[in-house]
């Protein structure tokens, strides 16, 4: 176990946090999905303007919208790993945090400030594992700053909490997602033509991926 995630066991239990409050994709109290169809490409997503050009593509860019506390994304998390063997060189994947409610924006600086640093990868496993593996409240300061001492990047982490430019790129990723309707994590989109979420493949991060696979399988070969 981490030095970092040590600590928080023995010195963070007021900030145990019994559940998730992001959206979950497999809740019955979501209307029936709506899917299009453009021709050739196969797969199941929504259309969110015009398909020229998407078919036959030579090149993937999969934005994709999470969130921290989201059980969808932490799974995605690994099965994305899948997409990025196959499509290695073809698949440009972005990554856009995003949060809800009640929750603190810190954990979305914090992506940007570990992408800052070059450990953005190493930074979002330890957030999702420390989340769902210890229960630990990660929307709290001092839960990010016991995470990034132990990664050796306290001192950038406080500065970057106070950096308007590291505020002006979380607030740039909530006005895409507002932009793309992203109201389920994660939510996928593709070229800037197809959104693909769990609820629209069948519910399941298996299926999402599965879905995303016969969907680049479909755009890549003319």
């Amino acid at each position: 176990m981490r030095y970092a995630t040590a600590i928080i066991c023995c010195t963070l239990l007021a900030f145990l946090t019994s559940g998730s409050v992001a959206l979950s994709a497999d809740k019955n109290t979501r209307p029936p999905v709506k899917l299009d169809q453009v021709p050739g490409v196969k797969g199941k997503y929504q259309l969110l303007g015009k398909a020229d050009g998407l078919k036959g593509a030579k090149q993937i860019e999969m934005i994709e919208f999470f969130n921290y506390s989201c059980g969808h994304c932490y799974k995605f998390l690994k099965a994305s790993e899948r997409l990025h063997k196959k499509y290695k060189g073809k698949l440009l994947h972005k990554k856009s945090p995003i949060y809800w409610g009640e929750q603190t924006p810190y954990p979305a600086m914090a992506f940007y400030i570990a992408d800052e640093q070059g450990i953005e990868e190493k930074f979002t496993q330890e957030l999702f594992d420390t989340n769902f593996q210890l229960n630990v409240n990660i929307f709290q300061p001092r839960v990010l700053k016991l995470l990034a001492k132990d990664h050796g990047i306290e001192k950038e982490m406080m500065e970057g909490m106070q950096s308007s430019s590291i505020k002006s790129k979380v607030q740039n990723s909530l006005a895409l997602a507002q932009q793309y309707k992203a109201n389920e994590t994660p939510t996928v989109i593709i070229n800037e033509t197809l959104k693909v979420t769990p609820s629209i493949s069948g519910g399941s991060i298996e299926m999402m991926t599965d879905n995303l696979e016969v969907i680049f399988d479909s755009i890549l070969n003319p």
